[in-house]
């Protein structure tokens, strides 16, 4: 008898898969996007509560919604099966949020009732994020009024909601200021649209804001169909970099932000052009909403090999190609000399050699000069068996081992010690009238505004090409809420390159 085949899938194989995740943020997100699938047009908020006290719990309460019977249960509690998803559903696979549960916990326990029912169902499993056996013929609790959790209480008869659990949070790294911000960039236009509230230990999460520049005209990108079943509409702009309120866990691309569902999926999308070529292209800015083509399942990307992302690569190029060359023109009317650039590097070069010399004078008692150090500002060790002067230790005699000076705690030290390969080169360009310069990703060039209103008149003088390169270069050093160091710490290496100035003079 030939022996019968049947695929199935171990638990083990789903808690390995469970780590894809990169971050809990990300995993916490797959298990915010269920309940938007369900708004059905209604008004969602979603509360988010999380406590490092003892083992930990995170607690994720959608309110508004559709919610869920002991049906839904059952086919949440499915792997890879279960109802039909609508081509606008942000879930596609029925693994997404269980994943995720499992790589956040160990402990998950899920309250929920249907929107316009009034019992409310409870399912619990202490071992979900560990356990290796498929569970079997396991029924939810029904549960009372006076059953439901506090924090359940007061909501209205016959809303819909639910709530998931998760106790003992396996060791992963993670911050509230970070996830705030993911939060802000990931549901950015579904919190200012009002389709959804989303809060964080009781505290409102604020769509980031991308400030658009009032000198260049927005383009909006009109519904429209790029494939059968595959439509996009959006809007392009150029961004006053300058508005943008950064913070940790928030870095803003130029490009154009992809959307599903209003959910951000990827952000820096640059449809054939080179936007990291000038730095005016880094304020090219827009957001696209993609219906009809799928994201991948982990949200992050998209089959940028289909013949429908083609489709929309193609007329995102189009779409875009206004504004670029407008771009391009502004930025190529008032191109930059040589004499300008070897001027700057000259000032490059000697504020360099300012850092140094007073990153040794600032290093303990020693008052070191700049010869004889490193540039860290650190003596060297002494090598073994060389005569010191003074101390009467021959070239054979033990000598005795001079320990490292302590780094210069300031930011003049801070910053040569990050930098061992030398700081960062300087180029013009046009960014807006609100930055006076701006850094670019990679930190290893700082971009002199040519739109800066002091630019025209002075912008091309040694001295305003050092005070810019300086604040640029120092302003991460020093951090916020301490303006005063900072003021001072510019003057002091300012005053000393004027005084080299003199000197040369």
């Amino acid at each position: 008898m030939v022996a019968m085949m049947h695929e199935t899938v171990g638990r083990e194989a789903l808690i390995a898969l469970s780590n894809h995740y990169e971050s809990v943020a990300d995993a916490l997100m797959e298990i915010i996007d269920n309940p938007f699938d369900y708004r059905r047009g209604r008004s969602l908020r979603i509360d988010i509560n999380v406590s490092k006290k003892r083992a930990g719990r995170m607690e994720v309460l959608d309110v508004g919604g559709e919610g869920m019977d002991d049906a839904g249960l059952a086919d949440w509690i499915t792997w890879g099966t279960g109802h039909e998803y609508a081509a606008t559903d942000i879930g596609q696979y029925h693994v997404g949020g269980k994943l995720a549960a499992i790589y956040l916990a160990d402990s998950i326990e899920i309250v929920c009732r249907r929107s316009g029912d009034d019992q409310a169902w409870r399912f619990s499993d202490l071992r979900w994020g560990t356990r290796t056996n498929l569970l079997r013929d396991a029924a939810p609790e029904r549960l009372g009024q006076d059953d439901l959790p506090s924090l359940l209480q007061d909501i209205p008869p016959r809303v819909g909601f639910t709530m998931i659990r998760m106790e003992k949070l396996k060791e992963h790294r993670w911050e509230e200021t970070i996830l705030n911000a993911r939060l802000a960039n990931t549901y950015r236009t579904l919190i200012k649209s009002g389709h959804c509230r989303i809060t964080v230990n009781g505290s409102d999460v604020s769509p980031i804001n991308l400030p658009t520049s009032t000198t260049y005209k927005p383009i909006d990108i009109l519904p429209i169909a790029v494939k059968p079943g595959v439509r996009m509409r959006g809007r392009i702009w150029v961004m006053e970099r300058g508005g943008f309120e950064g913070g940790r866990g928030l870095r803003l691309k130029a490009g154009i932000r992809a959307l599903f569902n209003g959910r951000l999926i990827t952000d820096g999308e640059e449809f054939g052009h080179y936007l990291a070529g000038k730095g005016a292209f880094q304020r090219l800015m827009g957001e696209v909403e993609i219906v009809g083509l799928k994201p991948n399942p982990t949200k992050d990307g998209w089959d940028k090999a289909s013949p429908a992302w083609c489709a929309i690569s193609d007329e995102m190029h189009r779409q875009m190609q206004p504004l670029v060359d407008e771009l391009n023109q502004a930025t190529g009317e008032r191109d930059v000399s040589r004499d300008q650039r070897k001027r700057a590097n000259r000032v490059r070069r000697e504020i360099e050699e300012v850092l140094k010399h007073l990153a040794c004078l600032r290093d303990g008692a020693l008052q070191l000069s700049i010869e004889g150090t490193s540039p860290d500002g650190r003596r060297p060790d002494t090598a073994p068996g060389r005569h010191i002067a003074g101390t009467g230790a021959t070239p054979t005699d033990p000598v005795p081992k001079t320990p490292r000076t302590p780094a210069p705690a300031d930011a003049v030290g801070s910053l040569l010690r990050r930098r061992r390969a030398g700081l960062p080169s300087i180029e013009f360009d046009s960014l807006g009238g609100v930055d006076r310069s701006q850094m670019k990703a990679d930190g290893q060039c700082l971009v002199i505004n040519r739109d800066y209103p002091l630019y025209p008149e002075i912008g091309e003088t040694d001295s305003y090409i050092a005070e810019t390169y300086v604040l640029g270069i120092l302003e991460p050093e020093i951090g916020e809420g301490l303006a005063s160091s900072f003021v001072a710490e510019v003057n002091r290496v300012l005053a000393e390159w004027h005084q080299i100035r003199d000197n040369k003079a």
